[in-house]
């Protein structure tokens, strides 16, 4: 019974999640990558086979998990510069409107 529930979550989700093609073709071209975690129809289930394509290759997963969390801390590095980035943005505009309204 959890099984289907958890199921219908994840049908529901990736409903949500879908992109209409527009959205999806303007992100490509503002945000252009190589990256198969980028594609719209990214399947994690491929994605994994080409990582490790055979057992041998298992015995690579500690680098390749290594290499995902390096990933992952660039994206939160690039996340946390672009919040502040908006705020110290938001703030310089305030502070040009007092400036301005000071004057007039």
């Amino acid at each position: 019974m959890m099984e289907e529930e958890e199921l219908e979550f994840v049908e529901e989700l990736e409903a949500v999640l879908q992109l209409t093609p527009d959205v999806q073709l303007a992100i490509e071209q503002v945000f252009p990558s190589q990256d198969p975690l980028d594609r719209a129809d990214f399947n994690a289930v491929e994605y994994i086979n080409t990582l490790f394509p055979t057992e041998q290759s298992l015995a690579n997963i500690d680098e390749v998990v290594n290499k995902i969390r390096l990933k992952i801390r660039r994206l939160d590095d690039n996340i946390r510069t672009v919040v502040r980035g908006q705020t110290n943005v938001g703030q310089d505009g305030r502070q040009v409107q007092e400036r301005l309204t000071s004057v007039v």
